[in-house]
């Protein structure tokens, strides 16, 4: 009874940990956008900047795309990128859950900035040479879907 009533807390403290994390991350966000005078569409707990949104048939989370990118954190750092005019494929539904639901809002060149809370990127598990519970921006660029 003792460590089931132990597990219950836990799994509250944990649940409400991740809330408070996603509510400042959205704070921050929301108050970077604003600053900037960034047009956002606020979807799925994403931000998401649009400047072409590519053609009529959106990317589906079975599909493969081939993009090009730039991640950084929301200070401008890179942490990660595409190299020059070199592209990847990617699997949709094998990318953090903030860039897979992102790239399903655009289709075949389409282009714009994916802002991922922390509770939808890497969390505190990041890879090496990503920040733990950093709030992540993606510049993607989609140049085929299939």
């Amino acid at each position: 009874m003792k460590r089931r009533f132990i597990f219950i807390i836990l799994i509250s403290c944990i649940i409400a940990c991740s809330k408070d994390l996603y509510d400042e991350d959205r704070s921050q966000i929301l108050s970077y956008l604003r600053g900037q005078n960034i047009e956002y569409l606020d979807t799925l707990g994403l931000y998401v900047h649009i400047f072409e949104v590519g053609d009529t048939s959106k990317v589906k989370d079975s599909q493969t795309v081939r993009l090009s990118y730039i991640g950084k954190y929301l200070d401008g750092i890179v942490f990660d990128e595409t190299k020059d005019t070199t592209a990847i494929d990617l699997k949709v539904n094998t990318a953090i859950a903030g860039l897979r639901g992102g790239l399903t809002i655009f289709g075949k060149n389409g282009s714009g900035k994916i802002y991922v809370p922390s509770t939808l990127g890497y969390g505190d598990s990041p890879p090496f040479g990503v920040r733990k519970n950093a709030i992540l921006v993606y510049d993607v660029k989609i140049l085929d879907v299939y």
